[in-house]
């Protein structure tokens, strides 16, 4: 999807060098967008520079420190497609509507508007973006009436699987988002006020 540092979509490349977490927190950068991870989660990673953006579901330690905090829905209110960890490609359809979070799409698109780039980056619709996905990554040919009915697609990469070994750096989960670092739960009221959890036992 283009989110490796020096990669477009389908692993074209940019012929631009990336940087990685620890580069972007340790740059004299001017802006820093975070969307969905908590890289100041880690001690030693922490201290803020520049202007921050986190763009998040609830408010953790980047999300505490940044500027501007850009409320973003959860799976569960909006309408998508997501890619497991498998390469699995299932349908999100919003079971509530909600005041004030707003999908990630949605996000960037009103940002984009704001920036005048709207045109160039649009049209911010789940299902035009999932038109591009499939017309520029390889293996994401996957059978829509699949996912529209409810299941799971397996997208077929190919040249097969990357290996963790030959890009440890850039292929392994940062740990830091609260899906990877096992740290939702923490975020949650009612989990929070169970006995067990005021006793150090949760």
């Amino acid at each position: 999807m283009g989110l490796m540092p020096e990669l477009l979509p389908g692993f074209a490349p940019t012929g631009l060098p990336g940087m990685t977490v620890a580069e972007m927190l340790a740059a004299d950068l001017d802006v820093l967008w975070v969307v969905g991870a908590n890289p100041l989660k880690n001690a030693a990673l922490a201290g803020k520079k520049g202007f921050t953006v986190a763009q998040e579901m609830f408010l953790t330690e980047t999300a505490r420190t940044a500027d501007v905090v850009l409320p973003a829905a959860s799976a569960y209110e909006k309408n998508g497609t997501v890619t497991n960890v498998c390469g699995e490609v299932q349908r999100l359809r919003r079971a509530a509507q909600t005041m004030g979070a707003k999908p990630d799409l949605e996000i960037i698109g009103l940002i984009a508007k704001e920036m005048g780039a709207a045109r160039e980056m649009g049209p911010w619709l789940a299902d035009t973006v999932l038109a591009e996905i499939r017309k520029n990554v390889r293996g994401y040919d996957v059978p829509l009436a699949t996912i529209d009915t409810g299941g799971a697609a397996q997208t077929m990469p190919v040249n097969g699987r990357i290996p963790v070994e030959a890009r440890p750096d850039l292929i392994r989960s940062a740990h830091d988002d609260l899906f990877t670092s096992g740290t939702l739960g923490r975020y949650s009221k009612m989990l929070n006020s169970v006995l067990e959890r005021r006793h150090g036992r949760g």
